[in-house]
């Protein structure tokens, strides 16, 4: 069966997490249906062209806003974004051959449908989807979070754009509730993060480097991921920042001291700007301590080698949501730092809530206790996630087996129209 997939809503490959989802819907995708055709509409066409084996292509109507553009200007943006929205004269209100082209159109997942106030790049994603419907195109949304969407307004149009979809797939429980208190249309099933169910690739280059580190050092592989976090739900943003550094620098000089551990701070994003480059703030951390070992690992990694370097390390702790999915679903024990509650939901889908630290709670002495607890269960933590992933990769899949069976209800009704 030919199926043509445009896949919309694309952020940065620079950003590995979302480039594992891309990939493993990409993989879910060929798997389930042989013969399709994808490709990929993105906000940074030049940084992605070479990173999907898949034909990329610049969003629609695509609007890069930084931390210097003015709310005059978001304001002007936002006003053309609305008018495109709400425009309904049985024309599209872009011209795009991309949709025009596509059999059905597939909204990545991910966790861009949220806003803490008046957002501009949310209404952008919107308006992504709507140029779907004024092409009379089928709609699926796939594996997604999505909220908070504090904006009352935002939240409105998201619900206007979300009853016409065909169906929303979504990667946790609280989602799941607000949409049904928002009383979205579209039918709704929960299914695990879309990146759960990436292909997993040996890599000599990975080999070299875990073999590399390993003559330095005799003890266990520790992975830490980090991130910058504006702390948007709390008052005092620079004190939980501060806070949340300091946890990180005592977890690692604890493992460092307990069990001879390696610790390896291993960024999962380098971009599109230096407030998500990972790199920045690892720095940071390692600047800030003394007599430390622990190591920065400065490498652009495909996302598939990233995921078989974490399935190297004896035990992981991941701010980076993605980071917890590649490390858990190599069977990797894992302690979560929760910054939306997608992480949180991720880590009960798998039974493993006792393991996750909310950022905005972090202390010193908790990230400790959470690591201790993690290195003493890693054996039966390790046999938990044998028996558990095999399944949830199999229900990662299934938006990519509901779309097989959507464009093949849609091949028979054209066959007997």
């Amino acid at each position: 069966m030919k199926v043509k997939i445009l896949i919309i809503n694309a952020h940065s490959s620079r950003n590995k997490g979302d480039a594992g989802i891309i990939l493993s819907m990409i993989d879910s995708m060929k798997r389930n249906i042989p013969n399709c055709q994808i490709r990929i509409k993105t906000r940074f066409p030049d940084v992605d062209k070479t990173a999907y084996n898949a034909p990329v292509s610049e969003a629609v109507h695509n609007i890069i806003v930084g931390d210097h553009t003015s709310k005059f200007e978001k304001l002007k943006l936002a006003w053309g974004m609305y008018k495109i929205l709400k425009k309904n004269n049985g024309k599209p209100a872009v011209a795009d051959p991309d949709y025009e082209w596509a059999d059905v159109v597939v909204s990545c997942g991910g966790g861009f449908l949220l806003t803490h106030g008046f957002s501009v790049m949310t209404v952008q994603h919107l308006v992504q989807l709507k140029i779907a419907f004024d092409y009379q195109k089928r709609v699926i949304i796939y594996s997604q979070s999505i909220g908070p969407l504090y904006n009352k307004v935002i939240a409105q149009w998201t619900k206007e754009i979300l009853d016409k979809v065909d169906k929303i797939f979504v990667r946790e429980k609280i989602s799941e509730k607000l949409l049904q208190e928002m009383n979205v249309q579209a039918p709704i099933e929960v299914v695990p993060d879309s990146a759960f169910s990436m292909d997993l690739v040996q890599s000599d280059f990975v080999d070299e480097v875990v073999d590399f580190i390993k003559k330095e050092s005799n003890g266990p592989l520790v992975g830490i991921t980090v991130r910058d976090w504006k702390f948007p739900e709390v008052n005092d943003s620079d004190f939980h920042r501060k806070k949340y550094i300091k946890s990180i620098q005592a977890a690692i000089q604890h493992l460092e001291t307990k069990y001879g551990a390696k610790v390896l701070l291993m960024p999962q994003v380098l971009g599109p700007n230096a407030f998500n480059d990972d790199r920045n703030i690892s720095r940071e951390i390692l600047n800030g301590m003394s007599n430390t070992k622990a190591q920065l690992i400065d490498i652009d990694f495909h996302p598939r080698e990233l995921k078989y370097f974490y399935s190297k390390m004896d035990m992981f702790i991941g701010t980076r949501m993605h980071s917890n999915i590649f490390a858990l679903s190599s069977g990797i024990p894992t302690v979560a730092i929760n910054y939306e509650h997608k992480t949180r939901g991720i880590m009960e889908l798998l039974d493993l809530k006792e393991y996750v630290i909310d950022i905005s709670a972090i202390t010193p002495e908790d990230l400790i206790a959470a690591a201790d607890k993690c290195w003493n269960n890693r054996n039966r933590l390790r046999h938990h996630l044998e028996m558990r992933i095999p399944g949830v990769i199999f229900d990662a899949q299934l938006p990519a087996m509901y779309l097989k069976q959507l464009m093949k209800k849609q091949k028979k009704q054209l066959v007997n129209s």
